[in-house]
């Protein structure tokens, strides 16, 4: 019952609406870790990143250490860079939730999310 009501004050948080969509992409936070993972789902503001690899390694007592951390994630067949802040993580799902704060080509990542295309 408390996950039902913290999922929810999540949601409630959310500036927009976020579409399923499962996309490939590579991943890079700071200088030595890289890996790969797909996307969930997208909005303008924001994405739900799946990479077992990468956040499920994460052990228990460094999870808030990663929570605020810079992430890059490139969507290599559109050539679109996301540069982006990870705001949870869910070590068990090997996922995270993460705040864009800038892309390299706005126009494009309004298209992506407004028509949800898989690439």
């Amino acid at each position: 019952m408390q996950q039902a009501n913290m999922n929810l004050d999540y949601q409630e948080r959310r500036r927009e609406n976020r579409k399923r969509v499962k996309v490939s992409v590579l991943l890079k936070m700071g200088t030595y870790l890289k890996g790969r993972a797909y996307t969930k789902d997208i909005s303008p503001s924001g994405m739900y990143l799946v990479s077992p690899n990468m956040f499920g390694q994460i052990r228990q007592n460094r999870v808030d250490d990663f929570i605020g951390s810079s992430i890059k994630i490139y969507f290599p067949a559109k050539t679109l860079t996301i540069n982006g802040t990870i705001a949870r993580v869910e070590r068990l799902k090997g996922g995270a939730g993460i705040k864009i704060t800038d892309t390299s080509d706005d126009e494009l990542w309004q298209e992506m999310c407004r028509d949800a295309i898989c690439l």
